[in-house]
């Protein structure tokens, strides 16, 4: 029954929308904006350590969860599938950091990724972070607690409301420059007996080891990274499924597979062939989209698999029109608009839907 379940929501037309967290409060006027154009909502309802329903165990930006309830029932009402939109390691942007004690940039300092130099991330500026690219602060997914607290977080969302699956975004690293955290460093530590912030920078281990040695340690070393993510991908995907069998895992991705495992250790090629995750959003947010997705076409094993997520933001509504067009020529699942915002001002969007 299952897997008959998982068949009928990918063989036919997707057609999604992610509903950003200061949208919420449009609550019933959200379904007018959509006009029945949308089969499966992203509702944002952690970003940044807060929720936006009372939690147990993150600080709460909502009193009262009356309003997600009768969301989700008015969404089921219509037939439309509603998956929670979870900000995983995303912790803290470039606003003035949170006072709140309980929000872990405050509690759990050693959550937190580091460089090469055993730097915290939290220690660097918002200037310093816009100046190499990096959107703000980030957890460090192979410390233990981390993974609990994330894993604590989506089993109460689970537990006490009717989603049809759990949206997991910002899973994966900031960047190349932020994987040298003491968890991961010591799990690296133990099996090849090598500190990996030597693998960078000392060069009395290439001489020990040679170039050639010193490379293959050096990918040996990313590869450990990306497998060490791919394990709590999984681990936090089993996990919901034994909670909730039927229940949608879904990650939002760079579209360039490369890339997102190469720069961002984020291996989501992975966890969809080997069903870790029951689909992808691809943020393909650009005018040029077919070099990506005629390129995962040869790797991909189930494209039935991938959505594509559109930047309506940053394109008109007739580029939007051509791009869903292509992209129903190909054997994807379906498209997803970014988002609810942009087409609230601008309805000419919805055109390019089918009814």
């Amino acid at each position: 029954m299952f897997i008959f379940a998982l068949l009928v929501v990918f063989y036919t037309d997707f057609r999604g929308i992610w509903i950003p967290r200061w949208s919420i409060n449009d609550q019933d006027k959200i379904f007018s904006v959509l006009d029945g154009k949308f089969n499966h909502i992203f509702l944002q309802v952690f970003a940044l350590g807060e929720s936006y329903y009372p939690s147990q165990y993150a600080p709460s930006r909502m009193r009262s969860d009356r309003w997600l309830r009768e969301f989700l029932a008015e969404a089921h009402r219509r037939n439309i599938k509603v998956s929670a939109w979870v900000n995983t390691l995303y912790s803290w942007g470039y606003a003035p950091q949170t006072l709140n004690q309980n929000h872990p940039i405050n509690r759990n300092r050693n959550w937190y990724v580091e460089d090469q130099y055993e730097r915290s991330i939290l220690d660097y500026t918002v200037n310093e972070l816009r100046q190499i690219g990096v959107e703000g602060y980030f957890l460090a997914p192979a410390v233990p607690d981390v993974r609990q607290y994330i894993i604590t977080i989506a089993e109460e969302i689970v537990n006490n409301y009717d989603f049809d699956g759990v949206h997991f975004d910002y899973i994966r690293y900031p960047s190349r420059r932020f994987i040298y955290d003491a968890s991961l460093r010591s799990k690296f530590l133990r099996k090849y007996y090598v500190d990996p912030t030597a693998i960078d920078e000392s060069t009395v281990l290439k001489e020990r080891v040679s170039t050639w040695g010193y490379q293959d340690l050096l990918q040996t070393w990313h590869e450990f990274i990306n497998n060490d993510l791919d394990d709590f991908v999984q681990e936090v995907a089993e996990h919901l499924k034994i909670m909730k069998p039927g229940l949608l895992i879904s990650v939002a991705v760079k579209p360039n597979y490369r890339a997102a495992r190469h720069q961002f250790h984020q291996d989501w090629l992975q966890w969809l062939n080997s069903g870790s995750v029951d689909f992808v959003c691809l943020m393909a947010y650009s005018r040029r989209i077919e070099e990506d997705l005629h390129d995962l076409l040869e790797v991909v094993k189930e494209p039935h698999r991938v959505t594509v997520g559109l930047g309506i933001y940053l394109l008109r509504p007739w580029e939007i029109s051509d791009q869903v067009r292509f992209i129903h020529t190909l054997p994807y699942a379906g498209v997803v608009f970014f988002s609810y915002d942009q087409l609230k001002r601008n309805r000419e969007y919805l055109k390019s839907l089918t009814p």
